[in-house]
């Protein structure tokens, strides 16, 4: 009988242990994303010809002259964008990379970033607004939500400095 009781005992630390285990890991999985996605959006600001007029606080459209020419051309514009998963307010939300070059496919960069819908929320803040932006402040609300009750939000900021700013 107090086998039973100190294996239930055991049994039941294991299994919490392991639990606790996978949500630590499932978490930093998810940050380690966002924050892949942040540097690499940061790179692309920071090379970016310009900041298009058409960008918003939840968008961002980059022109990036790859062949030197000063013409926008077809495949040289990149949109990094929030897109809505829920509907509600603050609620999860994809952070998108797209390109116009038709050989490049849209390309995800993570999941259970905070939602813009609805909310005061802007994860693209401009010093002035595009095309006459100088600066761009980079706010990313990362949720990770693996035990479908959300994780304690993490908040990456930076701000970048387009090179070829006039």
């Amino acid at each position: 009988f107090i086998l039973l009781i100190i294996s239930a005992i055991m049994l039941t630390a294991l299994q919490m242990a392991s639990r606790t285990n996978k949500i630590v890991v499932e978490d930093t999985e998810t940050l380690t994303t966002a924050r892949i996605a942040r540097s690499r959006l940061e790179t692309e600001i920071r090379q970016a010809d310009e900041i298009l007029a058409t960008s918003t606080a939840s968008s961002i459209v980059l022109w990036l002259d790859e062949n030197n020419n000063d013409t926008q051309d077809n495949g040289e514009q990149i949109t990094w964008s929030f897109v809505d998963q829920d509907a509600a307010p603050g609620g999860k939300a994809d952070l998108i990379r797209s390109s116009d070059d038709t050989a490049i496919v849209d390309r995800p960069n993570g999941i259970h970033y905070r939602s813009p819908l609805g909310t005061s929320y802007t994860p693209f803040a401009y010093d002035a607004l595009p095309p006459g932006t100088q600066q761009v402040t980079i706010t990313l609300i990362v949720e990770p939500e693996t035990d479908g009750a959300g994780g304690e939000p993490v908040t990456l900021a930076s701000t970048v400095t387009p090179r070829n700013i006039s």
